[in-house]
């Protein structure tokens, strides 16, 4: 079922039962606040309304497909897990992360009841719309309409409720407990939402925090004779500036804080102070300060709290080496023999996280985002979401996501959006397998492509990388026909098949990147979420899939090129056999890092490469789309059936290689040149060379084969790659 279908099946979000759940689970807040020993939320007062709201279209009463567990491992603190049954084992969507309680609220700092639902215009207010009763609601509505609906999805579509997010000083309670009982498992088939931020964008990165006490022990005496007192506080604030400007020093900004948009780097200060009390005119003898370390994940935690002990120890052993604060402070009395001293602990510290930006799920939830909100934008905080990281290091493809606002988040008077809710709701969520469907459509596409077209590319190299015959005479391949002839003779049926081992391992990667990339360049050109784009438009996006794609397809290319090639160019040892360099891609690969200048050695013909792909993929996907529109009559081409399309896909393979041939034949001839005793010093030598030996026609070696080859292939590959889609739903 295809993503408009989805969306016309389900609906809008329907905003009469969203408001009545949400004010139930909002009457409930005052019971969830989490601030253990004093306050322990009993979040299975927020499952049971999901139950009431659930359960009549569960297989436990009979009255429809969700499959719901109940998992209690602390009395009145539950977790639920519902699932919806799609048609395919395997195939998996979840969302997590949507807690059942939530931080405290003070009734006489807020200017309305937080612990009841008020609506103010299209404001919902109280405790946990934003933070994370609202997404409770909005999840167990999309849920219910699931079920009303029926719909036929390929995906399975799991929702965890989850307890005790908010405070980690009680442990086995929530997901960690779910984690280690092996309940959330399957959900590693795909990806995983963490529904728990907020502003509708997606959050790439989070801060690790390491809370922690600085103890600090000086000598107490009457204000009035500070030379036999060790002034704590002052002791105190020295020490701190020192552990600081350690801190920062070894844990500058990172990187990569910069490519995930961290608004700050870590940071470490204080945040309390403490002491025991005493007359304004004593000097204390202790203190103790309090704060917190906030850590960009490209740090790590323990290495951190190692530094900071480290830090501290040094301060202890030469105390008499900080900063004093005028003529009588000191640490020491030396005539008492008493020095001051720091005492370091930490509470319980957690990791922060870096999403995976190469992954699957993110790419979904950036192309679900753009065409829903209408933009895309991720961002990272130094803000701390307890438990992710856990489940990003246990295997699952961790992104994190939200739709209240970041403005009333964890704050007094609290509230959301209703509209912010409607928008992103059902649409956004099941927007969220398009990225996959490139993925998987590209690789289907690319290897038929591959199966049709490589005999044609094998006579293709054969042809472009022969040797010049010498004066008098003939090549040592007659034409096209001549090639396949003698490669059948030596070399039977396989040898049209030589060099397929390279491209066939990386095809998958290859067309996905070239399906995705194309398929991200459409989404930033649109003008609006949705709209039909232009044939210009096509043509940039193709481009753009071109560069980037070329960086996978030249070593791939020098691989296969040479072992096509190896017959072609192989020494008679006299014997009535050729020397084969080659045994295999392997082989290529090892020999080329081992006597080719490494990695380099497989991007040699890069510059041919990219003059290649940029143009002829640019040409290619702008043939293709052009094509589709006319015969479509429009920009709508969703009703073109299988024919067109083949017709579609073969042409706009020809316009490609049509366009760039000449570049390819340099390419080849770079590739399989001789390394140590090149007979070419560059791409522009090379073309030069070419054109003033063989003419123009030599730049053109192998065009038969290519344009015989690039018809059928091209319409193989656009054919499956629309097929898998379409199937995809």
């Amino acid at each position: 079922m295809t993503t408009s279908n989805v969306k016309q099946a389900l609906g809008d979000l329907n905003k009469e039962s969203f408001v009545s759940l949400l004010t139930k689970i909002i009457g409930e807040s005052k019971f969830l606040q989490n601030n253990p020993p004093e306050l322990i939320p009993e979040e299975d007062r927020v499952v049971n309304h999901v139950l009431d709201c659930l359960r009549p279209y569960s297989t436990e009463t009979g009255g429809g497909p969700l499959v719901i567990n109940h998992v209690t491992y602390f009395p009145g603190r539950g977790n639920l897990i519902v699932e919806y049954p799609g048609t395919e084992p395997g195939k998996i969507l979840s969302f997590v992360g949507m807690h059942m309680d939530v931080v405290t609220a003070n009734p006489n700092d807020w200017d309305f009841d937080p612990f009841s639902l008020s609506i103010e215009g299209d404001k919902l207010r109280g405790r946990g719309t934003t933070d994370c009763l609202g997404h409770v609601a909005l999840v167990t509505e999309l849920m219910k309409r699931l079920a009303e609906t029926k719909l036929k999805l390929k995906s399975t579509v799991v929702a965890v409720f989850i307890a005790n997010e908010e405070n980690s000083a009680i442990s086995g309670v929530g997901v960690d407990a779910l984690v280690k009982a092996g309940l959330l498992d399957k959900l590693k088939g795909g990806p995983l939402f963490w529904i728990d931020t907020a502003d509708k964008q997606p959050c790439i990165g989070t801060g690790g925090m390491i809370p922690w006490k600085l103890h600090v022990t000086g000598k107490l005496f009457h204000s009035g004779l500070a030379h036999k007192a060790i002034n704590a506080l002052e002791l105190g604030m020295e020490a701190l500036k020192e552990i600081q400007i350690r801190f920062y020093k070894d844990f500058p900004p990172h990187p990569n804080e910069q490519v995930y948009g961290f608004a700050t780097p870590s940071t470490m200060k204080p945040t309390q102070w403490s002491y025991p009390g005493g007359g304004i005119n004593q000097i204390p003898g202790e203190c103790t300060i309090s704060g917190d370390v906030r850590l960009t994940p490209f740090y790590n935690v323990k290495d951190v709290m190692t530094k900071l002990q480290e830090y501290v120890d040094y301060i202890n052993e030469n105390i008499s080496k900080l900063d004093t604060r005028g003529p009588v402070s000191k640490y020491i009395l030396h005539d008492e023999n008493i020095r001051g001293s720091l005492t370091l602990t930490f509470d319980e510290a957690m990791s922060g996280v870096a999403c995976d930006l190469d992954s699957r799920g993110f790419h979904v939830l950036c192309k679900a985002t753009e065409e829903t909100v209408g933009h895309v934008k991720p961002y990272s905080i130094t803000g701390s979401l307890p438990l992710i990281r856990e489940l990003k290091d246990e295997g699952f493809d961790v992104q994190t996501s939200g739709y209240g606002l970041m403005a009333t988040y964890h704050a007094k008077n609290e509230y959301c959006l209703l509209s912010d809710m409607c928008e992103v709701s059902f649409c956004c969520i099941f927007k969220m397998g398009d990225v996959a469907k490139d993925l998987a459509s590209g690789t289907v596409g690319g290897a038929a492509q591959l199966i049709v077209g490589h005999p044609f590319d094998t006579i293709k190299v054969k042809l472009q990388s022969q040797p010049a015959p010498l004066p008098g005479q003939p090549p040592k391949f007659a034409g096209a026909m001549d090639a396949v002839k003698q490669t059948l003779a030596a070399e039977g049926p396989r040898g049209l098949y030589k060099g397929m081992g390279a491209p066939l391992a990386t095809v998958a990667a290859f067309n996905a990147v070239l399906f995705t990339v194309r398929g991200q360049m459409e989404a930033f050109l649109r003008s609006e979420p949705g709209a039909p784009l232009t044939v210009y438009q096509q043509v940039i996006a193709g481009a753009g899939a071109g560069f980037a794609v070329s960086f996978l397809a030249c070593p791939t290319e020098l691989i296969k090129c040479r072992l096509q090639a190896q017959s072609a160019l192989a020494v008679d040892t006299g014997s009535g056999t050729v020397a084969v360099k080659y045994g295999g891609p392997m082989d290529v690969a090892r020999q080329v890092l081992r006597s080719e200048g490494g990695a380099r050695g497989l991007f040699k013909g890069l510059v041919p490469t990219l003059a290649r792909e940029v143009p002829g993929n640019a040409a290619m996907f702008g043939v293709y789309e052009a094509l589709k529109q006319y015969m479509a009559g429009g920009t709508d081409t969703s009703k073109l059936g299988r024919g067109s399309l083949i017709v579609a896909g073969g042409l706009a393979g020809a316009s490609f290689w049509g366009s760039v041939y000449p570049t390819d034949v340099v390419k080849s001839v770079i590739q399989v040149d001789d390394y140590k005793n090149p007979k070419y010093k560059g791409s522009m030598h090379a073309f030069r060379s070419i054109l003033a030996t063989e003419g123009v026609k030599g730049l053109y070696k192998g065009f038969g084969p290519a344009m015989a080859r690039s018809i059928p292939a091209n319409a193989a590959c656009f054919l499956a790659y629309e097929v898998t889609r379409s199937s995809l739903g």
